[in-house]
């Protein structure tokens, strides 16, 4: 039974819709705004393309609109363009001697009843195939490629596009447009109030709607990532316009960091006949290991907010983490930039029989970057500190460790993974076992009260790790033990790349430079500081920008193991 966090964060709070065709140069100029909106919001809003095909006949629709003469009609293009900043080939209706816009109206439509994440790439690519590439994206032998390079089934596509149920529903799309194509409607589905905002091709006042129909409530994530973003829309012919708006910067500065990217293969450029430039993923045929600094502030657009103290580099770190373990926790199916899950769990180091004791739900979200158990630093009896305990993989392996005569406590900060390992605990009948929330520089427990801290992947996580070690030291008994894993560097990411939140939470901007963080166990006043194991973690990344940016970093997985005095 899903829990009530897990059903908030999985609905999305805010609907945006769009009533779209392929062929219209408005549609293809709010892309940038609503990638941007994609990127900020993530799952907590919704994007839905309804398609409202403009034309039935082109030749009448020319007629309608007084753009019959062919200077007139490319004069209304050009002058579109100039407002959306969107490029297109302003010939693209005069080359592909398109007669309807509806048959590719209809194969989009037909894609939608395959899913609608395959659609909406689909959409994307038939919209850069007519207006960038100028091809008639209403031909099979144009539209069906598309389809199959992002994943559609082909002959199903090519059946469902002529269908009667098909017709039906492009049908109902075209009756429900209550806007023009340069309006999206955004919808609060908390309480179905409506706002429509159109003819601005910027992001900010559709973002204060969505911050508006949701009462501000929801998470924003700053995009941070040129590289990363281009990985995830590999398939994409994306201007420049597009990446000044998705990451908040002009489109000089864009285009100066893409040229840089391109200049080092690792984006590619496309300079179209009309005169546009677009970029694309690189083709990896010059797979790049690690980026120069040059490539690395190129790629990283740093956050402009400036931190003045701890407490306010605290809440902003703070926040970011929250934000992607809640989505951890709820999502786990998801695709991030580090190992996840029962996957993840076998390549650190765990063993098969070990995480088979436990319930696949703890298993599936566990977000650890190391094996801590290697250091067999608990024993039968112990209490046990697990400091960031999130889904509850590691407590509940503690409490096999310890027995019943143990005692196991998983500290964590996010409701949504409380709330899971929680539900984890239950499942398994952990009686030795409960989840308390607060954080690592404020543990609320007694002076000198578990006999071992445990650790997995939090403590990079953590802004001022001196006072998290010393809180571990604190709460630990004279002769007790740690056994923490975590992420190190060669290189000090924050001063390479300022503070970028995101960083901190994918386990890459906080992790501390090696020998300043072993040091950290000295001056805390551990003894027998012992290394365990060691381990690239990131190598097994879905994100061949991650693994990049992790070697240039020289980032990888410690275990440790130490004992306080006695």
């Amino acid at each position: 039974m899903q829990t009530s966090l897990v059903k908030e964060h999985r609905a999305a709070a805010v609907e945006i819709v769009h009533f779209a065709d392929p062929w219209c140069w408005w549609s293809w100029g709010l892309e940038s705004v609503l990638q941007r909106l994609k990127e900020v919001y993530g799952d907590q809003i919704k994007v839905t393309y309804r398609i409202a095909g403009f034309a039935q006949h082109i030749h009448e629709w020319r007629h309608d609109y007084d753009v019959v003469d062919d200077e007139a009609l490319l004069a209304w293009v050009n002058n579109s363009v100039s407002l959306t900043k969107m490029p297109v080939d302003p010939e693209y209706i005069l080359k592909t001697k398109v007669e309807s816009t509806w048959p590719a109206c209809l194969a989009v439509k037909a894609a939608e009843l395959q899913g609608e994440e395959l659609s909406d790439r689909f959409l994307r690519r038939l919209m850069e195939t007519i207006q960038v590439e100028a091809k008639n994206g209403c031909k099979e032998e144009v539209y069906l490629p598309i389809a199959e390079e992002v994943g559609l089934n082909i002959s199903q596509l090519k059946k469902d596009a002529k269908s009667k149920r098909v017709m039906e529903l492009f049908e109902e799309d075209m009756k429900a447009m209550s806007v023009n194509f340069l309006t999206l409607v955004l919808v609060s589905k908390r309480n179905d109030r409506k706002k429509a905002v159109g003819e601005v091709f910027t992001s900010d006042p559709y973002e204060r709607t969505v911050d508006e129909l949701s009462g501000g409530a929801l998470r924003k994530k700053t995009p941070t990532d040129i590289l990363e973003f281009f990985e995830r829309h590999r398939e994409n012919i994306v201007p420049t316009k597009e990446i000044a708006e998705v990451f908040g910067i002009s489109e000089k500065d864009a285009a100066k960091r893409l040229d840089i990217l391109a200049k080092g293969n690792l984006l590619g450029r496309r300079t179209f006949g009309f005169g546009a430039v677009y970029w694309t993923a690189a083709d990896g045929h010059e797979r790049t290991d690690k980026l120069t600094m040059e490539q690395l502030n190129a790629s990283h657009v740093t956050s402009s907010v400036k931190i003045s103290s701890q407490t306010e580099l605290h809440a902003v770190i703070t926040n970011a983490v929250k934000g992607l373990y809640t989505e951890v926790a709820v999502n786990p199916n998801k695709t991030y930039h580090f190992p996840l899950g029962r996957k993840a769990a076998l390549f650190v180091g765990y063993a098969k029989k070990e995480i088979n004791q436990i319930p696949e739900t703890a298993v599936e979200s566990f977000a650890g970057v190391g094996y801590p158990h290697a250091s067999n630093a608990i024993k039968p009896g112990d209490t046990v500190l697990d400091i960031g305990s999130g889904s509850g993989t590691d407590v509940l392996i503690a409490s096999l460790r310890t027995g019943p005569k143990g005692k196991v406590i998983g500290l964590d900060f996010t409701d949504a993974m409380i709330e899971k390992a929680r539900s984890n605990i239950a499942k398994m009948g952990a009686k030795n076992v409960k989840i308390v929330k607060g954080e690592a520089t404020n543990v609320p427990l007694e002076d000198e009260s578990v006999d071992v801290v445990t650790s997995n992947g939090v403590l990079n996580l953590v802004p001022d790790k001196k006072k998290a070690f010393r809180e571990i030291y604190r709460v630990l008994k004279r002769g007790g033990r740690i056994q923490i894993a975590d992420v190190v560097v060669e290189k000090d990411v924050q001063k390479a790349c300022g503070l970028i939140p995101q960083l901190w939470a994918d386990c890459i901007g906080g992790a501390a430079v090696e020998g300043e963080y072993l040091q950290l166990f000295k001056e805390t006043g551990f003894r027998d500081v012992r290394e365990m194991n060691r381990l690239d973690y990131f190598a097994e990344s879905p994100s061949d920008n991650t693994k990049r940016l992790t070697k240039t970093f020289g980032a990888q997985t410690i275990v440790i193991t130490a004992t306080k005095p006695s």
